[in-house]
């Protein structure tokens, strides 16, 4: 299933590239973005569209380091509702968690995770598609959008300590240092962005409990329209996302699709598929996340996944998983 992003992020780049005498159209080749879409900020784009716009973007700059760059325009108010969350929690390591569970409304194709280590804790940025010819750019530009992001939450032009990248350096290591304000690594196990683990019970200034729900609230009622659904087994797992899961039942995801629930059983039995499994890899999907990269106890877990009680959702874990969901945590 791809996911549409908001065009705001493409725009910020167009437009800086665009100041550095760069052609739009150029930019824009072979993608169907026209100027309406532009200008519409409630746009969205295909992947292939936005994929597209980057493979253009690194073959008319001719920068091997142009999405490092690219990466400092994703300002904290390039990411809408989503932004608006973040720096209305009441401290960064709350804004983290909150990021993590919403991350569908930035621009990344990667996957994004949060650590503890020591005295330092970080944000993790690996692939979870295959990207092809942009797989490091796009990790690149993620490096930089995510230490812009701890700049704004914290106030601080140098938040990070440390990072690191998992190949070798394309420039100077003094140009990294220049970029970041920080120490660089290269040759890593992982790609990282870390800072002092202190800096997690740090209270926003702009915190506001009535403004991240009511932007958590908003965020849940839109995400699904965020989602490209290509078969039937996709359109259950939209029906899955778009709806609390203490409310899913087969009969009303197959109403919802317009169909009768034994119809929605007999296709997806063709496609190798039921309703069954695809709300068990569904909840296994979702606990996992909340698992590694949150700090919810089980009963809220177990709650959010809707379960009756955090007993019933330890069960079904060691049966998707063959361990206990602490053994997770």
């Amino acid at each position: 299933m791809g996911i549409r992003h908001s065009i705001v992020g493409l725009l910020e780049i167009l437009n800086w590239m665009e100041g550095k005498g760069h052609s739009r159209q150029a930019l824009l080749h072979g993608t169907q973005i026209d100027d309406a879409r532009l200008t519409d900020p409630k746009a969205t784009l295909l992947p292939e569209e936005e994929l597209q716009f980057y493979r253009n973007l690194l073959k008319v700059s001719g920068d091997t380091n142009i999405f490092l760059e690219s990466g400092f325009n994703l300002k904290l108010a390039t990411y809408g509702v989503w932004g608006l969350a973040l720096i209305s929690s009441p401290t960064f390591g709350k804004a983290i968690e909150l990021g993590i569970q919403y991350i569908d409304f930035t621009y990344t194709y990667n996957d994004i995770s949060f650590f503890e280590d020591g005295s330092q804790a970080g944000i993790r940025i690996s692939k979870s598609a295959e990207l092809g010819d942009l797989q490091k750019s796009m990790i690149e530009r993620d490096i930089s959008a995510t230490f812009v992001l701890l700049q704004t939450l914290l106030q601080q032009d140098r938040p990070a300590q440390e990072i690191r990248f998992s190949w070798d350096n394309s420039a100077p290591l003094a140009y990294y240092e220049t970029l970041f304000g920080c120490r660089i690594c290269f040759n890593q196990p992982e790609t990282e962005v870390r800072f002092d683990q202190e800096y997690l019970a740090h209270e926003l200034p702009q915190h506001n409990v009535l403004a991240m729900q009511l932007c958590t609230e908003q965020l849940e009622k839109i995400r699904p329209q965020l989602f490209v659904a290509q078969g039937l087994v996709e359109w259950v797992q939209e029906y899955l996302l778009s709806t609390p899961l203490y409310r899913v039942s087969m009969e009303a995801c197959a109403k919802e699709l317009n169909m009768s629930s034994r119809n929605l059983r007999r296709k997806l039995k063709e496609e190798g598929s039921s309703y069954k499994d695809i709300l068990d890899e569904f909840r296994f999907a979702l606990s996992q996340k909340y698992l590694r990269n949150t700090r919810m106890t089980l009963e809220e877990i177990a709650d959010r996944l809707g379960y009756s009680d955090a007993a019933n959702f330890s069960h079904a874990y060691k049966r998707w998983s063959g361990e206990a969901p602490r053994q997770s945590h």
